[in-house]
C-alpha cells in the first residue's frame, strides 16, 4: 500500500512543515530515473527529497545525509534555481504532488511506467524524462485543470458529501486492501470508508515479513484483514517507513543479484569440473604404466652393451628372451642415461598414478558439493546463508563495492556550491582524511600550536588557483574545530596535502609540516559555508 494516494498525502502533511522557510538549491540526477531535490532549511541544514520515476516503484522520500557524487551527475533546471519554496500539494483525486516555487512549479507525476517529473516556469513546460511534445502538452493541460489539496481535513469535507458508491467511483486509491478491511470491519458494523481513510494518514505504520525478511505487507497498524507475522516493525513516520521499506526491498533485490551471481559461478565451475572428471576418469581406469617402464629399463640394462647414442629405437629380446621388443630412445642421451630415463619415468608414473586417483576422488567430491549447493539455491535462503556460501566459494566481485572515499566518515561543507571541505572527527579520523582521503594537490588546514581537526579543502582543477577569501573560511572552519574555538583570532596552518608527512612513531593524528603558511581567522562556520553532511550518507 506504501504508492496508495492516501500514503502520498500523508507524506504530503509530514513534509508540509519541514518545508517552511526552506529553498530548493539544486535538482540533479545521479541514479536512474531518481531525481534529487536539494533543499536548505531556515539553519543552513541540507536535506534532500527524492522522487523515484522507476515504473515499478515509483515513490518520494525524505532523507539526511546524501552526499551529492563527482562524477556521472546530471543537473536539472539550473537557470532557474536556487529559489524559495512556497508550498506542496497533492492533486485532489490523482497521484500528481506539487512543489510551489517563488516564481515556478515542479510536478511528480507517479504513472507507472509513465511516471515523470515537469518543471513549470513562464508557462513553459520542461520534462525529467523525455516525452513527445504532445504527450507533454496532453500533461500540462491536465495538470493546470486539477485541484490540489494540502491536508486530509481538505479531502475529508469533500468526501463526506459523497456516499460509498460516488466515492469508489471517483477515488481510485479504494483499492482491494481498504474495500477488504472494509468488509471486515462492516460485519461489526462499521462501515465508514472515511474512518479507514483516516487511519491511513495518521495512524502507525505497520510491516510484515518472513522469516528471511521479504515484506508481505505495508498497512496501517490496525488493519486487519491483511495477515499478520510475528516479524514486523513498527513507524510513526511514513519516511522513516517508506526509507525502511525500500532499504528491505534493496536487500531482496540483492538477494537476487548475489543470487544470480553464485549461480552463474556453479554452472560454470560444474561443466569444468565435470571435464576434468572426465579425463581423471578416463586416466584411472586406463592403469599404470608404472611396471611397463620398469620392465623396459630392465631390458636395456641388461642389453647396455648394445646401446650408442643416436640410436632412435632398438629392438632387443625381452627378459625371457623368447620375443622381441622394441624400445624407444632418446638420441641425445647416452646409453646409461637412456636406461635412467625409464626408471625415472617408472617412478614417476607410480608418483602421478596414486595423485591421479587422489585427485579423481576429492574432485568428483568437490563436483557433488556443488551440485548441492546449486540445488540449495533453489530453496529459500537468507542473504547471510548467500554470503555464506559466496565467502565458501571465494567468489570476488565488485557488488555493492565502496570506494575508499565512500567508507570513510567526515563533515562535509561545501562553499559556493564549487568548493568542497571535509573535517576530521578525531584522532584516528583525522589520519584518515589526511593520509587516505585528500589528494596531493588539495590544501591541508590546522589550528597551529592546539588540537583540533584536521581539514582538507578539495582541489578539483590543480591549474585553478583558490581564491583567497576561499582559504580563509576553510580555514575558519579549522579554528571552530579546534580547541581554540572560543579564542577571538586564532593562526591556522595552512599548506598543501603533499607536503604533509606521517611517520610510523607519530600518534594518531599527529603528522609533519615539511612547509606552511598561515592565516589568522575568527573561529566560525561562515554564513555561505554549507553543512552538507556527515561524509557519506
Amino acid at each position: 500500500m506504501y504508492k496508495n494516494y492516501l500514503y502520498l498525502l500523508r507524506g504530503i502533511i509530514e513534509l508540509k512543515p519541514i518545508l517552511k522557510n526552506c529553498r530548493l538549491m539544486e535538482v540533479y540526477t545521479q541514479e536512474k530515473d531518481k531525481l534529487f531535490l536539494c533543499i536548505l532549511n531556515e539553519e543552513k541544514e541540507i536535506f534532500h527529497v527524492i522522487l523515484s520515476t522507476t515504473h515499478n516503484n515509483s515513490f518520494f522520500t525524505k532523507k539526511h545525509n546524501i552526499a551529492k557524487a563527482k562524477k556521472n551527475t546530471k543537473n536539472f533546471w539550473s537557470d532557474f534555481l536556487p529559489d524559495q519554496i512556497t508550498g506542496i500539494s497533492i492533486a485532489e483525486s490523482d497521484r500528481v504532488i506539487r512543489l510551489e516555487l517563488g516564481s515556478s512549479r515542479l510536478y511528480f507525476l507517479i504513472r507507472g511506467s509513465k511516471s515523470n517529473v515537469i518543471f513549470l516556469r513562464d508557462d513553459k513546460y520542461s520534462p525529467f524524462k523525455k516525452i513527445s511534445s504532445t504527450d507533454l502538452n496532453n500533461l500540462a493541460d491536465e495538470m493546470k485543470n486539477l485541484n490540489y489539496i494540502g491536508s486530509f481535513e481538505q479531502l475529508q469535507s469533500i468526501l463526506k458529501t459523497m456516499n460509498k458508491s460516488e466515492i469508489l467511483n471517483k477515488y481510485r486509491f479504494v483499492d482491494k486492501y481498504i474495500l477488504n478491511e472494509n468488509e471486515l470491519r462492516s460485519r461489526n458494523g462499521d462501515t465508514k470508508l472515511i474512518s479507514i481513510f483516516k487511519e491511513i494518514v495518521y495512524d502507525s505504520i505497520r510491516i510484515d515479513f518472513n522469516t528471511i525478511k521479504k515484506i508481505k505487507s505495508f498497512r496501517p497498524v490496525d488493519f486487519k484483514s491483511i495477515p499478520q507475522s510475528e516479524d514486523h516493525l513498527i513507524f510513526e513516520s511514513y519516511f522513516d517507513a517508506i526509507n525502511k521499506f525500500n532499504s528491505i526491498s534493496g536487500v531482496q533485490g540483492n538477494i537476487a543479484a548475489i543470487k544470480s551471481e553464485i549461480d552463474k559461478y556453479l554452472n560454470q565451475r560444474i561443466e569444468k569440473i565435470a571435464g576434468k572428471i572426465n579425463d581423471l576418469k578416463a586416466r584411472v581406469e586406463t592403469g599404470s604404466k608404472e611396471e611397463e617402464y620398469s620392465k623396459k629399463a630392465h631390458i636395456l640394462l641388461s642389453n647396455i652393451h648394445l646401446l650408442k647414442k643416436g640410436m632412435r629405437i632398438i629392438e632387443v629380446n625381452e627378459l625371457d628372451g623368447l620375443t622381441k621388443i622394441n624400445i624407444a630412445l632418446d638420441e641425445k642421451l647416452s646409453p646409461s642415461r637412456n636406461v635412467d630415463r625409464l626408471f625415472e619415468k617408472s617412478k614417476n608414473e607410480r608418483i602421478n598414478f596414486k595423485k591421479s586417483i587422489e585427485l579423481y576422488k576429492s574432485t568428483e567430491h568437490e563436483y557433488f558439493n556443488l551440485i548441492s549447493l546449486r540445488d540449495r539455491l533453489k530453496k529459500q535462503i537468507s542473504v547471510g546463508e548467500l554470503l555464506e556460501i559466496k565467502n565458501k566459494l571465494k567468489i570476488r566481485s565488485n557488488m555493492n563495492s565502496k570506494t575508499e572515499e565512500e567508507k570513510i566518515n567526515f563533515r562535509h561543507f561545501q562553499i559556493d556550491n564549487k568548493y568542497d571541505i571535509y573535517v576530521g572527527k578525531d584522532s584516528k579520523n583525522n589520519d584518515m582524511l589526511t593520509t587516505r582521503f585528500a589528494k596531493q594537490n588539495d590544501l591541508w588546514f590546522h589550528a597551529r600550536s592546539v588540537p583540533g581537526s584536521h581539514v582538507v579543502l578539495r582541489v578539483n582543477n590543480t591549474k585553478e588557483p583558490v581564491p583567497k577569501n576561499i582559504i580563509k573560511k576553510a580555514a575558519s572552519v579549522a579554528a571552530f574545530y579546534s580547541k581554540a574555538k572560543t579564542s577571538g583570532l586564532v593562526p591556522v596552518s595552512y599548506t598543501f596535502r603533499k607536503y604533509v608527512t606521517k611517520k610510523k612513531n607519530l600518534d594518531p593524528g599527529q603528522v609533519i609540516l615539511l612547509r606552511e603558511e598561515v592565516v589568522l581567522v575568527q573561529p566560525e562556520i561562515p554564513k555561505d559555508v554549507i553543512q552538507i553532511s556527515d561524509y557519506p550518507n
